[in-house]
């Protein structure tokens, strides 16, 4: 199967929204679905190689106008683009968040004296005059 172009769209009580993989982390879209969870019936497939096939489909105790679905497709566009660039601010900061987390349960192990004085805490070393 080779890659297509796709239209996202509402179609009577269906929301179908494409995503390039090149574009989106499997667990970012995964994330994201899983808050419309509780108004639609999510479904998740490959629309070709390089595509997912997003399927939201209104659950039958839901009524909900045309309008209302567009503006859902919308959400989920926006949302599919936040919790993508979670993911990658995610990875990016792991080695941050890991030697924080260390430092918290070193139990004093890595105590040391900052270098630099408290008054020059960035180590310029040097004063400013101004003159009038």
């Amino acid at each position: 199967m080779e890659a297509g172009v796709y239209n996202n769209g509402v179609a009577g009580r269906e929301i179908l929204v494409f995503a390039e993989k090149s574009l989106y982390a499997k667990d970012a879209v995964f994330k994201c679905l899983y808050w419309y969870g509780d108004k639609f019936h999510v479904a998740v497939s490959c629309a070709d190689v390089a595509t997912y096939r997003i399927s939201l489909n209104l659950n039958e105790d839901l009524q909900l106008e045309n309008i209302d679905l567009d503006l859902y497709r919308q959400k989920l566009e926006r949302d599919l683009i936040d919790f993508n660039l979670r993911d990658i601010v995610t990875k990016e900061t792991r080695n941050v968040r890991d030697l924080l987390i260390a430092k918290a349960f070193s139990n004093g192990e890595f105590e040391e004296t900052p270098p630099g004085e408290i008054a020059d805490p960035v180590g310029f070393g040097t004063e400013i005059t101004i003159k009038y």
